[in-house]
């Protein structure tokens, strides 16, 4: 059941004795059927929402006067008062949509700039950069390298001042020089044999040159023996244990180091096909220099040993004389059986090669 104003045509309730819209008295108007209510609203949601809102105007645009007037006929509670005078919800207002274009450069404004994707990409290429392990260099090579530079100071120290030793070097550096000249000098004779014979058969010259490598392996046996004589005698009859036999060999190459340039100048002379009578002199003169300084740093050494037992020098100069005589007659013998027995097969073969 309701109540419908008669000077604003308001719904109230059935028990409003008051317009809650106008204020105007209701104690005489009688109260309708819901029914009928229901039958003076609209039929359509539009016209319900075009009523509300013309309502709404209405009731904010009622004069002044006529709130007076209507107040001065009947008496108005301080609640009905409240809520006339209740400033409209402002939560309720809409605001007018912003365009598409305004929208989305304000939010570009909000977020700042988009990043770019070529910092990511710079930052993965930093992290597999920094994940890849850098390739570690091969010690083997490393080591050679620096063998190879420290022997090679090793051999200008040496031809600078060949009669001191400054400081210590590394103990296979001896050897290292004893094996150049050595290999030097058997390429040298393999080459100058190789050539000499080529117009001889292949047996004949195949067996010419394993006469010679023989030759140059009794050489090389023959050195090391020369230096283990000195060592011994300087380490024995001397005393002088200040160093041990691979060191003691490093201070002997020391003394003799040209022997090495000698060798190695002769086999760049036969590489290049520069042998003729003349560089034959020069080459001979070069080896004999060469053996020649091999036998006076042993002397040198002997001479400059420190002696422990007050043995007399001379006597172990000589006592390194008669071992190392011995020494050559104990490899001449037994290596010049070999080689005699190949120049005679050699001998015999070219014979051969005659009758047919």
């Amino acid at each position: 059941m309701f109540k419908i104003c008669p000077n604003c045509g308001a719904h109230n309730t059935a028990t409003a004795k008051f317009c809650t819209r106008c204020g105007t008295s209701l104690a005489a108007v009688v109260a309708t059927a819901e029914t009928a209510v229901q039958s003076a609203q609209p039929t359509s949601e539009n016209e319900a929402s075009t009523a509300n809102t013309a309502a709404v105007s209405e009731q904010s645009s009622v004069p002044s006067s006529l709130t007076s007037s209507s107040a001065q006929n009947q008496p108005v509670t301080p609640q009905q008062a409240q809520s006339q005078v209740t400033p409209p919800d402002n939560s309720q207002q809409q605001v007018p949509p912003q365009p598409a274009s305004t929208q989305t450069q304000s939010q570009q404004t909000a977020q700042g700039p988009a990043p770019t994707a070529q910092p990511y990409q710079q930052a993965d290429q930093t992290q597999q950069q920094a994940q890849t392990p850098p390739e570690e260099p091969n010690p083997t090579v490393e080591a050679t390298k620096k063998y190879a530079g420290s022997y090679w100071r090793y051999l200008v120290d040496s031809i600078k001042h060949p009669a001191t030793v400054t400081r210590p070097y590394h103990q296979y550096f001896g050897l290292t020089s004893l094996a150049i000249t050595i290999v030097s000098l058997a390429l040298t004779i393999a080459l100058m044999t190789g050539s000499a014979v080529s117009s001889l058969p292949g047996a004949i010259a195949s067996n010419v040159l394993m006469t010679f490598l023989k030759l140059v392996f009794l050489v090389a046996v023959l050195m090391i023996a020369v230096v283990a004589v000195y060592y011994l005698v300087v380490n024995g009859m001397l005393g002088d244990r200040r160093r041990s036999f691979l060191t003691f060999t490093t201070e002997y190459a020391f003394h003799c180091n040209w022997m090495v340039f000698f060798s190695v100048f002769t086999l760049l002379m036969q590489m290049l096909g520069m042998i003729n009578i003349g560089s034959i002199f020069l080459i001979w003169l070069l080896l004999s220099l060469g053996s020649g300084l091999f036998v006076i740093s042993g002397t040198y050494m002997l001479f400059t040993a420190q002696s422990t037992n007050r043995f007399d020098k001379i006597y172990a100069y000589l006592i390194v004389g008669i071992l190392l005589v011995i020494v050559f007659l104990i490899i001449m013998t037994f290596g010049l059986s070999s080689i005699l027995g190949g120049i005679g097969q050699g001998i015999n073969d070219f014979g051969r090669s005659f009758n047919f």
